[in-house]
C-alpha cells in the first residue's frame, strides 16, 4: 500500500511540473503562421510568415508547397523582419516554382531572441486569365529539409505550422 502511495505522489508532482512547464509558455507553442495572403488585380500577392517562439534560436529551416494551379512563388525575402540581421538567409527556389526551402543561421550574430513578428514575406504570382483558382501554402519535406526550428544548444524541434489558403478569382471587369 505504501508503494502505491509513493507512486501516486510521484505521478503527481511529474503532472505538476508539466503543468507548469506549459503553463509558463504565455505566447503558446512556438509557430510558424502564413498570416497575410490575398492577390492583387495584378495577380501578384504577399503572403507574411509570421514566427512565435518562446526561446532563443540559432536557425531555422521553412520547406514550403505551393498547391494550386496558375500560381508560382516568384521569391522569399527578409527585408523588415526579424531575422533580416542575419547572414545566412538562403532561399532556394525550385525550377516549376512550386516549392521553396528558405531558412535562417546565426553564425556570429546574437540569437534570434523570443517574441513574435515576421519571418519572412514569400512573393506569389498568379495567371490572372484563370478564375476560381484555389492555391494553398503548406508544409512539406524537401529531402534533407524538413520544417524545423532549431535551439541555442542545437536541439531541433517541429514548431505548430499554420498554413495559408486563398482563393483567386477572376479579377472585376471596369
Amino acid at each position: 500500500m505504501k508503494s502505491l502511495n509513493n507512486i501516486s505522489v510521484l505521478a503527481i508532482c511529474i503532472f505538476m511540473l508539466i503543468s507548469i512547464s506549459w503553463a509558463g509558455d504565455e505566447n503558446g507553442p512556438d509557430s510558424l503562421i502564413i498570416e497575410k495572403f490575398s492577390f492583387d488585380e495584378n495577380g501578384k500577392a504577399v503572403a507574411d510568415f509570421v514566427i512565435i517562439n518562446d526561446q532563443d534560436l540559432a536557425a531555422v529551416t521553412i520547406p514550403m508547397i505551393l498547391r494550386g494551379e496558375g500560381v508560382a512563388i516568384d521569391s522569399v525575402s527578409f527585408a523588415g523582419g526579424r531575422f533580416e540581421y542575419l547572414q545566412m538567409l538562403p532561399v532556394t527556389v525550385a525550377e516549376n516554382k512550386l516549392s521553396v526551402v528558405f531558412g535562417a543561421i546565426v553564425v556570429t550574430e546574437e540569437y534570434v531572441a523570443p517574441g513574435r513578428g515576421l519571418l519572412a514575406k514569400m512573393y506569389l504570382s498568379s495567371d490572372t486569365a484563370k478564375k476560381d483558382i484555389s492555391c494553398v501554402i503548406d508544409t512539406t519535406t524537401v529531402e534533407p529539409a524538413t520544417l524545423m526550428f532549431t535551439k541555442t544548444n542545437s536541439a531541433s524541434f517541429i514548431p505548430t505550422f499554420i498554413k495559408g489558403t486563398i482563393t483567386v478569382e477572376e479579377p472585376a471587369k471596369e
